[in-house]
């Protein structure tokens, strides 16, 4: 299945799922999603940037794009979760769920660009 075309499925499956919850319950569910995509977005900007690149500069890159997308999410979870009063429970199930899914689409669309 091609990464787009599951990533458009997976948000669609967040927005049926976001539908049957309470008002708070959405906004934290969505606010979660929305962070795990954050981690595909920065994903698909390493890997643009290194799409011409050899084998040892691409794996380099992507090391260190992984390293500050780590932070970059841990940073934006922390503020979310401090400054924000939505519900906490809702916003960090949708969002480790969303990260994890992501997680395995991107290490697909890896496997597949290293094997390529």
């Amino acid at each position: 299945m091609n990464i787009r075309i599951s990533t458009l499925f997976f948000a669609l499956l967040n927005l049926i799922v976001a539908y049957l919850l309470s008002e708070d319950e959405t906004v934290a569910w969505l606010i979660g999603y929305s962070l795990g995509m954050l981690t595909v977005i920065i994903h698909f900007i390493s890997t643009s940037i290194t799409k011409n690149a050899s084998e040892k500069q691409f794996t380099n890159i992507y090391f260190l794009s992984l390293f500050i997308r780590f932070l970059i999410v841990c940073a934006i979870f922390v503020a979310i979760m401090i400054l924000t009063k939505i519900d906490e429970f809702g916003f960090t199930v949708s969002f480790i769920i969303s990260y994890i899914f992501h997680s395995v689409n991107e290490v697909i669309f890896l496997n597949r660009k290293l094997s390529n």
